[in-house]
C-alpha cells in the first residue's frame, strides 16, 4: 500500500512544504456523493495509519450507503493528510465503482434467476487483481479463476495440439483421474460441442458467445446429465445480463465489473 503513496508523493509534497503547513493539525474525511456499495475502507484505514494518522471508520467493506454518508475520518498532521488524500480517494472510488456495478448486475440477474451467480474473469489490468477481487466480493460476486494454477479450463487452443479426437479423449480421461478433486471446465461454442463434452464427463460447460436459443438448448442437457453446470460468457454486461440469466445457466462469467465508472467520493481536509 505504501508503494502507492510513494508513487504519488515522490520525494516531496512541494505545495505543503512551500506553504509551511505540514505540522498543523488536520482532519481528513471521505464521504460518498451518491448511493454506492462501498469498498476499500480497510485499505484506506491502513494507509492513513501508516502515515501516522489516527482513524475512525464509520462504514465497512460491502456496506450499502446513501449519498452524503461519511465513510472514514483521519486525524493528525496536515502533511500526512495531504499525502493520503488522492491515493485514498482513488481506491475508494475505483473499488466502490466495481462493487456497485457487481451488485447491480447480480441484482438484475437474480430478479429472473434467483440462484444464479456472477463470477469475474482474470482479464484485468496487471497487479490490480487483489484490489479488484476485493471489490467484486463486496458487491456479492465471486471469482471465476484466480490464475492458471487454481482451476482446469480446457480451450480449443489446448485441443489443437492433439492429432485426433481419440488422442484427446484418452488424455482428457487421464486428466480427470489425475485431478479427482477438481471440476473440469471446457469452453464450448456450439450445442454439438456441449453435448460431446458432456458425454466425456465434463463438470462445467463454459458457453462462449452463444445465442440465447443455443444457450437454452445447452441448458436442456442438464436433463440428461443432472450434475452438469453451465455458464454463459462473452460480452455480458448490465444491458443484457437479464436475457442471459433467463436462459437458465447456473452462472455468468464476465469482466464487465472491472470497467465500472468510479464512484463519486468527496474528500474534505480542514484544520482540527
Amino acid at each position: 500500500m505504501m508503494d502507492m503513496i510513494r508513487e504519488d508523493v515522490g520525494l516531496i509534497d512541494m505545495t505543503t512544504v512551500g506553504l509551511d503547513i505540514g505540522s498543523k493539525k488536520a482532519k481528513i474525511s471521505f464521504a460518498t456523493k451518491e448511493p454506492i456499495v462501498v469498498c476499500g475502507v480497510e485499505f484506506v484505514d491502513e494507509m492513513c495509519r501508516k502515515l501516522g494518522l489516527e482513524t475512525q471508520c464509520f462504514k465497512a467493506c460491502g456496506d450499502r450507503l446513501e449519498a452524503g454518508e461519511v465513510i472514514l475520518e483521519a486525524y493528525g498532521r496536515a502533511d500526512s493528510a495531504h499525502k493520503a488524500w488522492k491515493v485514498c480517494q482513488n481506491i475508494l472510488e475505483f473499488l466502490s465503482g466495481i462493487a456497485s456495478k457487481t451488485d447491480r448486475m447480480l441484482s438484475l440477474a437474480r430478479a429472473v434467476n434467483p440462484k444464479i451467480e456472477l463470477l469475474t474473469t482474470r482479464k484485468i489490468f496487471p497487479r490490480t487483481k487483489e484490489l479488484a477481487l476485493k471489490a467484486v466480493y463486496a458487491g456479492g460476486g465471486a471469482h471465476h479463476r484466480l490464475g492458471l494454477y487454481d482451476s482446469v479450463l480446457v480451450f480449443a487452443q489446448h485441443r489443437a495440439f492433439f492429432e485426433s479426437d481419440e488422442a484427446f479423449e484418452v488424455q482428457f480421461q487421464k486428466m480427470r483421474q489425475k485431478y479427482l478433486e477438481k471440476k473440469i471446465v471446457v469452453e464450448v461454442s456450439s450445442v454439438d460441442e456441449a453435448r460431446y463434452f458432456a458425454q466425456l464427463g465434463t463438470d462445467i460447460l463454459q458457453c462462449e458467445k452463444m445465442s440465447f436459443e443455443e444457450l437454452k438448448r445447452c441448458v436442456e442437457l442438464k436433463k440428461e446429465f443432472p450434475s452438469l453446470l453451465l455458464s454463459a460468457t462473452g460480452g455480458i454486461g448490465e444491458h443484457n445480463i437479464v436475457a442471459y440469466a433467463q436462459t437458465g445457466v447456473d452462472f455468468i462469467v464476465t469482466s464487465s465489473p472491472y470497467h465500472a465508472k468510479p464512484s463519486d467520493i468527496k474528500v474534505k481536509i480542514e484544520p482540527q
